[in-house]
């Protein structure tokens, strides 16, 4: 079982980015491109969770995650 995310995002684009969120606790902004095998990549900084929209109900479970209907 895996251990929770702190932090995901379903996302309709293949390309995403990431800057920590907003002021001091962020990180410098970096580019991610989805996996299309996958469906999913994480953060290096920050962990935060990438998901692709037509992956999200495959991928969520499996970081014990509950899809939302």
């Amino acid at each position: 079982m895996s251990v929770p995310v702190p932090e995901y995002e379903v996302v309709t684009t293949w390309r995403v980015h990431c800057d920590g969120g907003e002021g001091a606790l962020g990180h410098p902004r970096v580019y991610y491109s989805v996996d299309r095998d996958d469906g999913h990549v994480e953060c290096g900084y920050c962990d935060k969770l990438f998901v692709h929209d037509s992956f999200a109900a495959e991928v969520l479970p499996k970081f014990g995650i509950a899809v939302k209907s």
